[in-house]
């Protein structure tokens, strides 16, 4: 009775400080407000710390230098936190390689029990005065254990198999994740080098406004031409101006945009390369029937996806192996050391050694139907993947047949806007002098001017056209994926 109430001493303020532990302390108290909960400043200051030091895969922007498409590209790889969750996934499913090949070793154990024992035993009175035997031992025991399993009919085989089919999968996605920033990198960049083509083409097109109001202005000053000409020379000009400074801010949007995809922050500065005027790639010369075996043969989610159906495979023959039995032998050493006595005696001691070996048979006669079940959902997720596996297949199919055409209609496309561009050029200079010398009416130099600027507006779309359905054909067939 004592020791009970002593124990009930020791615990009562420990049950009180538990209780004073509300587990509504740390939530808000009303939904009607915003709350700041005890610990969000400690979260608010380990947020607005400075910048960690750099790893070594992340790089520095050189002010100094001009990046071109490649060496944004290297940047983006190294320093866009996908990539490195992409690259951890893919360690972790090569560590689980490891874990399950560990199964085919024995497992070695060592364990020691110590402890201090008085145990009270009710006894007859006819053998023992007061009715209680008592007996005190003080003992080690040590032992090491060893298990290996020998016999698991494919249990173990099938496990490996899913690890390493499950290890291409993360691979795979971990090849797919470098092909998207790729691809979105390689789409800003020329979405930027189009922004810059129109700044060029609206730049120019300030230009011509110009020379047409400074043409109205001087016809006008020799009174070959009316007021009305020249204010609408001059709305041609402010209308210009409108559209170029429109396209410097395009221009800043589209440099943010790229900034985003490559991984940096928007004020990090950086010049980037304008390849609005240089060549543009060479035309398509395989078939489209060559470009489908190539995609199907390396995209990445479609190695993906055949390595999750193999996955499948593997777990359906474990799941079968399941009903089979196992063996593993056995064997364990140790030793006995401790003492005892028993009642007022005193103590005697030991000090020997133990084994034992043998085998272990196991063999789960009745589950409750677990094995059936879980050999119904392992085959059910292989299914899966399987009709999965051919619906990727069957887009990726599609998606080369879209991106070979597209590059083929981008290039024809470009074709005809680089010829309407040069008919352009020729009438408005044409026009422009034969108005100059008041052959040609203002309506007809007007025209004139706004033709050319469609026309480059035109051929500069096409020339981002070319790049960005080039770089998404490469895309489709997987080629910006390959190591």
């Amino acid at each position: 009775m004592r020791a009970c109430s002593a124990l009930l001493a020791f615990l009562m303020p420990l049950l009180s400080a538990c209780a004073a532990l509300q587990p509504f302390d740390n939530a808000p108290p009303s939904p009607a407000r915003p709350w700041k909960a005890p610990e969000l400043s400690a979260y608010s200051a380990a947020l607005s710390r400075p910048e960690k030091a750099r790893e070594p895969g992340s790089v520095s922007i050189d002010p100094g230098k001009t990046y071109g498409l490649g060496e944004l590209i290297d940047i983006a790889q190294r320093t866009n936190p996908e990539t490195r969750v992409a690259w951890e996934r893919a360690r972790q499913a090569a560590i689980g390689i490891g874990l399950a090949e560990g199964t085919y070793y024995p497992a070695l154990a060592a364990a020691a029990t110590g402890a201090v024992a008085h145990v009270p035993i009710p006894i007859p009175t006819t053998v023992t005065p007061g009715g209680v035997f008592t007996a005190d031992t003080h003992f080690v025991i040590p032992t090491l254990s060893l298990e290996w399993l020998l016999l698991d009919f494919g249990r173990r085989d099938a496990a490996v198999d899913a690890a390493r089919a499950l290890a291409m999968e993360a691979v795979a996605g971990f090849n797919a994740k470098h092909q998207q920033i790729v691809f979105a990198v390689t789409r800003d960049f020329h979405a930027l080098t189009s922004v810059r083509g129109k700044v060029v083409v609206g730049r120019a097109a300030l230009v011509a406004a110009r020379s047409l109001e400074d043409a109205a202005t001087a016809r006008k000053q020799n009174g070959l031409a009316t007021l009305p000409e020249v204010l609408q020379a001059q709305e041609e000009t402010a209308r210009a101006t409108y559209d170029f400074q429109d396209a410097l801010a395009a221009e800043h949007d589209a440099r943010m945009a790229l900034l985003e995809s490559i991984g940096i922050r928007p004020g990090t500065p950086i010049d980037i390369a304008d390849i609005s005027q240089e060549p543009l790639p060479s035309g398509l010369e395989e078939s489209v029937d060559e470009a489908i075996d190539r995609a199907i043969g390396q995209r990445p989610d479609l190695i993906a996806g055949l390595a999750a159906v193999r996955a499948g495979e593997a777990e359906v023959r474990r799941a079968r192996a399941d009903y089979w039995p196992k063996l593993a032998a056995r064997a364990a050493v140790g030793g006995n050391i401790g003492e005892l006595k028993v009642e007022n005696s005193a103590y005697q001691g030991v000090h020997e050694l133990q084994y034992d070996a043998g085998f272990r048979f196991e063999w789960a006669l009745f589950d409750g139907f677990e094995r059936r079940n879980k050999v119904r959902l392992a085959e059910s997720t292989q299914r899966q993947a399987t009709a999965e596996l051919e619906h990727a297949t069957d887009k990726a199919v599609r998606e080369v047949w879209k991106s070979y055409n597209d590059t083929k209609v981008a290039l024809a496309k470009h074709d005809a806007a680089a010829a309407l561009l040069a008919a352009s050029e020729k009438a408005w200079d044409a026009t422009l002098e034969s108005y100059r010398n008041g052959l040609s009416t203002f309506p007809d130099v007007r025209e004139a001017e706004r033709n050319l600027a469609r026309a480059r507006t035109a051929d500069t779309a096409a020339r981002a056209e070319v790049r960005t359905r080039a770089a998404a054909f490469a895309f489709s067939t997987g080629d910006l994926a390959r190591p």
